[in-house]
């Protein structure tokens, strides 16, 4: 088995590698946020593309050679500039030392080339004399948000990879991408292994069970803003199993298998998986509970988790491994160490556990006297009694070591979705 370090760098380092190739779809510019650009935007010309008004005011002209560069007092507005407008409306005449009223967004053209804040002026009572206030001072250029200060045309705005946030949608606004190529949504399918497993709204025989399993999975992957193509149930028989394997392979990005993973006569996951031309990266890792999860991808670079069919391992491999991936879906690197969507907290109380590998165990997020977070460690009541998961707001990993955890110490926490 390997430890649930060397299976995060497996895994990011499959995903990285294989997400890379996945195709691109387009998306309107406003339901963007959150996807992964699926190719470089270049600035398709200066921006500003014009010298920019950034403050309500008048412009003059405050050229480098004149005399009184910085000592004239006061101005005569002889004209009007609004947003929009190509040409100042009015009679102003530069050379005579006219102003024009100024609105920020506004189009200055030459030669005006400053502007004065309305803050720093005395208007007289007919709206065209102006002078400065005492101690504001003058200098070419202020208030000026000048051509091609933010970017020039053909500039390298966003590259591929990144995932899109607001700031972004600005960029791809402001450069009439309307559309905006985004890396598909991967195309997922959960399979549920198990004679024993029914429908959720049938009525089980005593010997069966109903299969919340997928239906928990599914949930957690439509409150990640994802959503599973296809739920499928396969019994534990060689034939029919590897026929929807091979079936759910050809039609997906991402395949979850639950059940099917470990040692018994019935689990021919792995078997097939290989007959199928798939290569394992690993199967087993050294955490309790989940350590039959397998993980691996087909030949077309479908990317397959294999995890273990009891509830609690099921979920708890899906929510430390799988969703933190999918989450970060098409991004060009490496997860960081915190994975995404995760906490570092302080234990509440002390865990008097010495695990040889890796704790998975419920816990509840405490406010403690002085307002911060820590979180209170919830015995395990075993990988089938999903419903000793409750209550809980999540999973506490705790490492494996020799001696108990002390209170305080910092241990990553996974919120459930």
């Amino acid at each position: 088995m390997i430890s649930t370090l060397e299976a995060d760098r497996l895994i990011d380092q499959t995903f990285v590698a294989h997400v890379r190739a996945r195709a691109c779809a387009e998306t309107p510019v406003a339901l963007s946020v959150g996807r992964i650009l699926g190719k470089d935007i270049f600035a398709d010309r200066d921006h500003p593309p014009f010298n920019r008004v950034a403050m309500d005011g008048i412009a003059v002209v405050l050229d480098s050679n004149s005399a009184d560069r910085g000592e004239r007092r006061s101005f005569h507005i002889n004209g009007r500039l609004p947003p929009g407008a190509a040409e100042p409306e009015g009679r102003a005449r530069p050379e005579s030392g006219d102003a024009i009223e100024v609105m920020t967004g506004a189009a200055l053209p030459d030669p005006w080339d400053t502007i004065v804040r309305w803050e720093d002026l005395d208007v007289g009572a007919d709206e065209k004399q102006s002078s400065l206030r005492a101690g504001a001072r003058l200098s070419r250029g202020m208030n000026v948000h000048s051509r091609a200060s933010d970017y020039c045309q053909g500039d390298l705005l966003v590259a591929a990879g990144t995932r899109i946030a607001a700031p972004h949608v600005h960029i791809l606004a402001s450069v009439g991408c309307a559309q905006v190529p985004v890396l598909a949504l991967p195309r997922i399918t959960l399979i549920a292994t198990g004679d024993e497993l029914v429908a959720v709204d049938a009525t089980p025989l005593p010997y069966q069970i109903r299969m919340s399993n997928m239906v928990a999975l599914e949930a957690c992957l439509h409150r990640t803003g994802l959503a599973a193509a296809r739920v499928m149930h396969l019994l534990d028989r060689a034939e029919p199993l590897r026929v929807g394997l091979a079936d759910a392979l050809a039609t997906s990005d991402i395949v979850l298998v639950s059940g099917g993973a470990s040692k018994g006569s019935k689990d021919f996951v792995p078997s097939l998986l290989q007959s199928l031309g798939c290569d394992r990266v690993f199967h087993g890792v050294a955490h309790k509970p989940g350590k039959p999860m397998w993980f691996g991808t087909s030949p077309e670079g479908v990317i397959i988790f294999g995890l273990p069919g009891n509830p609690v391992s099921s979920l708890v491999c899906f929510v430390r491994y799988v969703l933190p991936r999918l989450r970060r879906w098409g991004e060009t690197r490496a997860a960081d160490d915190a994975l995404s969507g995760s906490l570092t907290l302080p234990l509440a109380e002390p865990a008097d556990v010495r695990p040889q590998w890796t704790l998975f165990l419920p816990g509840i997020v405490e406010t403690r006297s002085d307002g911060t977070a820590a979180v209170a460690i919830r015995k395990s009541q075993g990988s089938g009694n999903f419903a000793g998961l409750l209550p809980s707001d999540g999973i506490a990993e705790l490492p494996p070591g020799n001696t108990a955890m002390q209170a305080g110490a910092p241990v990553r926490f996974l919120p459930w979705p």
